[in-house]
């Protein structure tokens, strides 16, 4: 017996793209129930609907994003919620009371794997939780719809995400700030991927790096990168989990020097 599809909420004031976004997810083998305001989303869930996630649009008239948000938190506080909004820049408040946020206008595919990666990921902070820093990890691709879907999936698990679309701006960056860990792409335009890891681990070696590839791994990788994932058979979760097991084994073992 199959199970039964997810059921996704979206909320928006503008019905045209209310009605794009219901169709998109429908394809995509979601069951999903439309709001033209945040009061109206409030009134389906009183009803005693059950959804498994909620997408608000920002800004709203009536009831904008962050008290719709901040309603729902209250109300539902293991509701998963997914902000869409044409702001750059979201207030850090909203941001701490969603799973996961994406701009409009992008790719298709950045909501569709956003909203999988919610779903399929840990619950977001509650507000009574004592808040931890993001860890940084750097996602390296020349191809700039990988990079934003990695983003997407990578910010969704709850980390905080910095881009590369070359070695050398790959290198500026692990350079100059702090990276928790590197995910990479081993085909660039200007330097294959074994290159930069092999000056990636001269500089700071216990940085775990994931080299991404079409291929299975090349004799000698494993001494160079950390884990080495083909494409073609990696799921998100697989990325995000073997993302979370190197930074954790990293944290063991500094806690082991300190103690």
């Amino acid at each position: 017996m199959k199970d039964s599809p997810k059921r996704l909420l979206c909320v928006d004031d503008d019905s045209q793209t209310l009605g794009f976004r219901k169709l998109q997810l429908e394809i995509a083998g979601y069951s999903v129930l439309t709001a033209a305001s945040g009061s109206e989303a409030l009134r389906v869930l009183a009803e005693g609907v059950q959804v498994d996630l909620v997408l608000l649009d920002y800004w709203m008239p009536g009831m904008n994003g962050d008290e719709l948000a901040d309603k729902l938190r209250e109300l539902y506080p293991d509701l998963r919620l997914l902000v869409i909004s044409a702001v750059d820049e979201l207030p850090p408040a909203l941001l701490n009371m969603v799973d996961s946020h994406v701009q409009k206008g992008m790719d298709p595919e950045i909501l569709l794997t956003a909203v999988s990666a919610v779903l399929t990921g840990p619950l977001t902070r509650r507000k009574s939780d004592p808040l931890q820093p993001p860890k940084t990890v750097l996602c390296v691709d020349d191809e700039q719809l990988q990079l934003q879907l990695r983003r997407v999936l990578l910010e969704s698990a709850g980390y905080r995400v910095v881009q590369a679309q070359s070695a050398k701006a790959a290198l500026e960056i692990f350079q100059s700030q702090p990276v928790d860990a590197v995910v990479m792409d081993y085909w660039l335009s200007d330097k294959n991927g074994t290159s930069i890891a092999e000056e990636m681990k001269r500089l700071r070696p216990r940085i775990p790096i994931v080299m991404l590839s079409g291929f299975s791994s090349l004799p000698g990788e494993g001494a160079v990168v950390d884990a080495w994932l083909r494409k073609s058979e990696v799921e998100p979760e697989d990325l995000v989990n073997e993302v979370g097991r190197l930074i954790g084994l990293r944290a063991d073992v500094q806690h082991t020097a300190i103690s």
